[in-house]
């Protein structure tokens, strides 16, 4: 019988697949099968998943008395960052296509 992965083994383990998706992204971009939207939307979807990755590894720390106040704080702080380079690439997709696709005007 295999003992159950542990839940920072998980987090560890979706925080590597997503930066290695951040890597696809970001190569299918470089050879133009991705345009400038399109590439910044999905490097925002991909921060917003690791966001909720630091989620899962938060509500567990925190249910563990054991783990030192500090591991908690890093992983905030790690939560925080993903957070918010998930809302700085949403607005830069948002700014590159209003800014790609000009209004019309009567």
């Amino acid at each position: 019988m295999t003992a159950r992965p542990s839940v920072a083994d998980l987090v560890y383990a979706g925080v590597r697949r997503t930066d290695a998706d951040r890597i696809r992204v970001g190569a299918r971009y470089d050879r133009g099968a991705l345009s400038p939207v399109a590439w910044r939307t999905a490097i925002a979807a991909l921060y917003a998943r690791e966001a909720r990755w630091w989620a899962v590894l938060g509500r567990a720390t925190v249910a563990d008395h054991a783990i030192p106040l500090v591991y908690i704080a890093a992983v905030g702080a790690a939560q925080t960052g993903a957070r918010q380079a998930a809302a700085d690439w949403a607005r830069a997709a948002t700014e590159r296509a209003r800014h790609t696709n000009p209004a019309r005007v009567s």
